[in-house]
């Protein structure tokens, strides 16, 4: 079943959405003022973006490697910078007048991000067949400690900043074994496989992919930024609501209650409880404001961003 849904929706979308891309160096000169689509499959085009006659941009892709009919550009302001603009707009240009160092990764513009946190014993309840939970045992850290799912900037359509068709294909296809693996740090490498169990699955490939792309910094601080603010509630009361309540069934209210304890009053309504459909809490969603270049202070994070809804008002804390 799963086969035949699978071959059908493969079926409706564009052939040049399921052609792999190719990346492309150099600059493509604007001769018209097109259109600069975010997704090339939908035709959206966030804010209106149009090319500028006679201005260079920094070529990136091309949306197949055969008979192409777009390129992917970086549109310098626009959120996401990367871009698809159709061939017959311009031309490639041989002396570029734009720089060749790295293109810079886009960073969320309104400094508004969203922290989820799972709880592992309730995932592994549908996903038995995945590496990290059939390994999950009573006494392994994720079966007492919320685990970090993702940091995403938000809105939630900020995403795949730069990111080529073929990997974007990839990642929705859940083929995270077939994405670039991740340079990380021995010390962020070894906390993440702790505090993320979903790396056993590339889990930290696909959040990079889809979310820390558009993060504003590299994979390392990316994950760095995720990893302190997961350990920060973990060290915090708000563990040991979970921790105390094992099996037993905890309340939205009361989840808001200790995060204005820790936290500072009116934290709580920035945090949504999020239950399975066995009544079961899978995670929690975290609202978050600020700018995460250099502010680390939760409390701080927290007080700036909007208040959130859960989709349950309680939920049961699940046993490994």
């Amino acid at each position: 079943m799963k086969i035949l849904f699978l071959f059908i929706t493969l079926s409706l979308l564009p052939l040049s959405y399921l052609h792999a891309s190719e990346k492309l160096e150099g600059c493509f000169e604007a001769k018209k003022s097109c259109d600069a689509f975010r997704s090339l499959r939908k035709k959206t085009n966030p804010n209106n973006i149009q090319l500028k006659i006679g201005k260079e941009y920094r070529l990136i892709a091309k949306n197949k490697a055969n008979a192409a009919t777009h390129y992917q550009v970086i549109v310098k302001g626009a959120t996401p910078e990367a871009r698809w603009i159709e061939i017959e707009c311009g031309k490639i240009v041989k002396n570029c007048s734009i720089s060749s160092s790295k293109v810079a990764i886009n960073q969320s513009k309104n400094n508004k991000y969203l922290l989820a946190l799972s709880w592992q014993p309730s995932f592994c309840e549908t996903h038995r067949k995945k590496p990290e939970c059939k390994s999950l045992t009573a006494t392994r850290f994720d079966a007492s400690h919320l685990v970090l799912h993702g940091l995403w900037p938000q809105p939630r359509n900020n995403a795949y900043c730069g990111v080529s068709v073929k990997d974007k294909s990839i990642d929705r296809k859940r083929r995270w074994d077939l994405l670039k693996p991740l340079t990380l740090e021995p010390a962020v490498l070894k906390e993440l496989k702790k505090v993320m169990p979903g790396y056993a699955s590339n889990l930290q490939r696909h959040e990079w992919i889809k979310h820390g792309t558009c993060y504003g910094k590299n994979e390392n601080a990316y994950y760095a930024d995720a990893l302190a603010l997961t350990a920060e509630i973990n060290a915090s009361a708000i563990t040991s609501l979970f921790k105390d309540n094992i099996g037993k069934k905890i309340t939205s209210q009361q989840i808001r209650e200790r995060f204005d304890q820790v936290f500072g009053k009116g934290s709580g309504k920035k945090v949504s409880l999020r239950c399975d459909r066995k009544g079961q809490i899978a995670e929690l969603w975290i609202n978050l404001k600020g700018n995460m270049q250099n502010e680390r202070s939760l409390k701080n994070l927290l007080s700036n961003a909007d208040n959130t809804k859960s989709n349950c008002n309680s939920g049961i804390v699940d046993p490994a």
